[in-house]
């Protein structure tokens, strides 16, 4: 196991090394989740991390110029709505917006 010591009694809480540890519920890929009962962190053994790839960024920054829902290009793309948020916040930072719209209304004469 990666991370995580086991002892006699089971396993070891990879914060504070206290063996008191108790399922608690699973996580969103499916797995186990651990709580430690003496210093309340949470963890999951053996974790895993699903990189975005750069087509599917990609894929995502087209359909946002298509107007496609939020939910709709996650669902499509297959990224989780909680990275598409990240990527939305990052994409503000990068792109100017201009909220002044009195340069690009005209006047009629």
């Amino acid at each position: 196991m990666t991370g995580v010591k086991c002892s006699m009694n089971g396993l070891e809480c990879p914060q504070c090394g206290a063996v008191r540890i108790v399922k608690n519920g699973h996580a969103h890929s499916g797995k186990l989740r651990h709580l430690c009962r003496a210093c309340s962190s949470q963890f999951t053994l053996n974790p895993t991390w699903h990189r975005i790839s750069s087509e599917q960024v990609a894929l995502v920054d087209r359909l946002l110029t298509e107007r496609i829902s939020h939910k709709g290009i996650c669902r499509v793309t297959g990224v989780r709505r909680s990275w598409f948020r990240l990527h939305l916040k990052a994409l503000a930072r990068v792109v100017p917006h201009e909220l002044d719209s009195s340069d690009s209304v005209t006047k009629k004469a």
